[in-house]
């Protein structure tokens, strides 16, 4: 983790930074380790102790990172069967991947202790929230229910339970992501009593001798919400027998009489939650889920914030422009996903109302076919749909507005200023048609935020808001304006709000792995797009943009077939190109350049994979006067698409870097200057004007540049299989060049 640590004030009795809660904590822990090291690991730090265990913020040499590693006190877990039934609980509990679940990743024993490790987390638990600042309002309370929810949907699935659901047990990152913890000690608590959990938030049925279920891990759900808002319990319980405890259920709080002013929405969803017979509460958390988002459409949306100073302004849209950490081998993660909203102002099925017949029919049609917009044929035939539509009725608003959404999606693929133009011209017609539509503005606000104007598109953003509260495509624009101006953390938090208000949509969660690429959040950006694919199996897109997480975590193999599905649905260039970028790395020459060939032959101005064809033949070692044409060829098309786009940094980087290839050391070097001048902190440009610099014998200055790269997150796979790279790998001072960059990123 980055920077200092962060002190606050602790409540209830515990440290706000420990990552896995510890039962029976009374004070708080000294912070020095007994000992200064545990098998492998270097601790650190103890941040927290209780009466099965210690937890120590510790360093793994192997991996390189902070980690927190929970040891449990001697004797705890000493028996084999015992250690052993903990393996499997740990090993199934590191197949939950979620991106509100703090993940597992090991479980040993060493010097007579059992430990297991997990992510060190920086942030606060609900409980010290909660007695720092007082009582959650509904809606904060009813989005982070349904984080937790979806959270438990995902362990309920995997067949286990988590049995000690708790604020305690459930923590707000400092980016402000929710996170349940605190799986490990469940079954020891069990073995220590016949009851598990917190009394506070145990169901009756655990009281009478009955197991834990799905249902009590509900029920303590229901708990944390009532709890979270009224910073009372329904029951107090701790402390007593079963059948004290059993007596006290009947004398239970309403919320309601604690929190009359809650929308009636969240107190049925908690009364359902905390109902005393099992089979009146909900069937499952998704469920509860689906309860939390639908109270959620009861509020206004939080306000949005004042729009950034110019200079923030110029980096967003620098940064816009580059897609940053998105460009991974020349790839990009594209951007043309928004189809429809369907809200109460339209028909069923989200059509004009004031529209019928065969005009009614295509304008369906189409709308359909734009919702599934992740394959470039679908929207051309949306475009000829809604252009029929207008050609029966020119006035009709909502056929307009969804032209100019679907415009502004085609140029996602084809970058052509024309049909941004459309996009624009269709959308402000809606606007003066229908002045009360939410569509074209979301649209006008996607426009403004690409072409760098932030301020405009948070107007816009606002104004669609206003128009319709409950619009998931508002919060998914919402999202875009906030990565436009580096504000990643805020838009990963429209994503789940979108994610809330239409939970069976593939483009928000699409949406949210983009974003958490962005943020270097590979195993979450992988969760993401694996729901994205399975809300649309055919989404070859999807596919796409899953195969370049998969290869930014070094699963090459895994990358492969995301691209191979992705070609048996949509067989395009783009695809073929990425495939054959893959195999380059892998060392498979012969079949990246077929690849690449495949690409050119269906898009013959696709630069990159005539780039990649020469590297290919270059790489092989047999096809040199092949490389020569081909790095001619990739050079004319950089150039062309330069003159169109002579600020785009990672194209004059690409350009310099095919230049240095052929030797041509004067035009490279001026666009690698260039490249640098206007994107000086990029991975992918510091990566590539370090491999010119390299292929131009200036390795002094291609150190610093590779290794700067590595540190911020540029695929090291890349880099070490790249063979034109061989002996700069192998030089002294680029392993101490590496170490400095990563150290002064810690």
């Amino acid at each position: 983790m980055n920077g200092a640590r962060k002190q606050v004030s602790p409540a209830m009795n515990e440290d706000p930074t420990i990552p896995i809660n510890l039962a029976h904590q009374h004070e708080r822990p000294e912070m020095h380790a007994a000992s200064t090291t545990w098998g492998d690991f270097h601790l650190l730090e103890r941040v927290g102790v209780g009466g099965f265990g210690e937890v120590y913020r510790a360093w793994d040499p192997n991996l390189q990172r902070e980690v927190a590693l929970k040891l449990l006190l001697p004797g705890v877990a000493g028996g084999e069967a015992e250690y052993r039934a903990m393996l499997r609980e740990a090993r199934a509990l590191a197949s939950v991947r979620h991106p509100n679940i703090v993940p597992v990743y090991g479980i040993n024993r060493h010097d007579g202790r059992v430990g297991f490790w997990t992510d060190f987390v920086r942030g606060k638990t609900l409980s010290v929230l909660v007695g720092e600042q007082g009582t959650f309002g509904a809606r904060e309370a009813a989005l982070i229910g349904l984080d937790v929810a979806r959270a438990l949907s995902a362990v309920h699935l995997a067949g286990l339970l988590h049995r000690d659901i708790k604020a305690e047990n459930v923590m707000r990152e400092e980016g402000g992501r929710i996170l349940l913890m605190d799986f490990g000690l469940s079954a020891l608590d069990q073995r220590e009593s016949n009851i598990a959990g917190t009394p506070n938030y145990m169901a009756p049925e655990l009281f009478e001798g009955g197991q834990s279920t799905a249902g009590t891990d509900l029920y303590a759900l229901g708990v944390l919400l009532y709890f979270l808002v009224s910073g009372e319990y329904p029951v107090r319980l701790g402390g007593l027998t079963p059948r004290e405890a059993l007596a006290e259920f009947p004398k239970r709080k309403p919320l309601m009489d604690l929190r009359p002013d809650l929308p009636e929405s969240l107190l049925r969803a908690v009364s359902t939650a905390l109902e005393m017979d099992p089979a009146k509460r909900f069937s499952s958390a998704g469920q509860l889920a689906s309860a939390l988002a639908e109270s959620l459409g009861t509020h206004e949306p939080p306000a949005i914030p004042a729009a950034p100073d110019r200079a923030e302004r110029e980096r967003a849209r620098r940064k816009w422009i580059l897609v940053g950490l998105l460009a991974v081998a020349g790839l990009s993660l594209p951007v043309a996903w928004y189809g429809t909203h369907r809200n109460a102002s339209q028909g069923v099925n989200g059509a004009d109302s004031t529209v019928s017949g065969a005009a009614n029919d295509q304008f369906l049609k189409a709308q359909d076919l734009l919702l599934r917009s992740y394959k470039e044929t679908n929207l051309a035939e949306a475009v000829k749909g809604f252009q029929e539509v207008l050609k029966t009725d020119a006035n009709n608003a909502r056929a307009q507005a969804r032209l100019g959404t679907a415009y502004f999606a085609q140029h996602g693929y084809r970058d052509d200023p024309k049909l941004l133009k459309l996009a624009k011209e269709s959308s402000n017609q809606a606007i003066h048609l229908q002045p009360e539509l939410a569509a074209p503005y979301i649209t006008l606000a996607r426009i403004a935020a690409l072409e760098g104007d932030t301020e405009l598109a948070t107007l816009r953003v606002k104004k669609a808001l206003e128009l319709d509260p409950r619009s998931a495509e508002a919060y998914g624009a919402q999202g875009e304006v906030y990565e436009a101006q580096g504000r990643n953390k805020e838009a990963v938090a429209a994503y789940l709000q979108a994610i809330a208000l239409a939970p069976d949509d593939w483009r928000w969660p699409m949406s949210l792995g983009v974003a958490e690429f962005g943020r270097g959040n590979i195993p979450e950006s992988i969760v993401q797009l694996q729901r994205a694919i399975e809300l649309a199996p055919d989404n070859a897109m999807g596919f796409y943009d899953l195969s370049i997480a998969h290869r930014q975590s070094g699963n090459l193999q895994q990358a492969r077939i995301d691209l191979e599905h992705a070609l048996a649905l949509d067989p395009t260039a783009r695809y073929y190109a990425a495939l054959g970028s893959l195999l380059l790395f892998e060392g498979k020459f012969d079949q990246a350049a077929e690849m690449e060939k495949k690409a050119l032959a269906l898009n013959p101005g696709r630069y990159e994979a005539a780039s990649d064809l020469a590297a290919a033949y270059a790489w092989s070692g047999t096809h040199h006067d092949e490389a020569v044409l081909a790095y001619h060829k990739a050079i004319d098309l950089e150039e062309a698409e330069h003159l169109k786009r002579p600020q785009d940094p990672v194209l004059a980087a690409t350009l310099a870097d095919d230049y240095a290839a052929l030797g041509n050391s004067t035009k490279s070097l001026v666009l690698a200057r260039q490249a640098l001048a206007l994107a000086p902190d990029d991975p992918t440009v510091n990566y590539k004007v370090g491999e010119t610099y390299e292929g131009l014998g200036r390795r002094d200055e291609a150190i610093p540049l590779i290794a700067k790269a590595l540190a911020s997150g540029y695929n090291a796979y890349e880099f070490e299989h790249n063979p034109q790279l061989a002996s700069l790998r192998s030089d002294p001072k680029f392993a101490a060049a590496l170490k400095a960059q990563k150290e002064r990123k810690q």
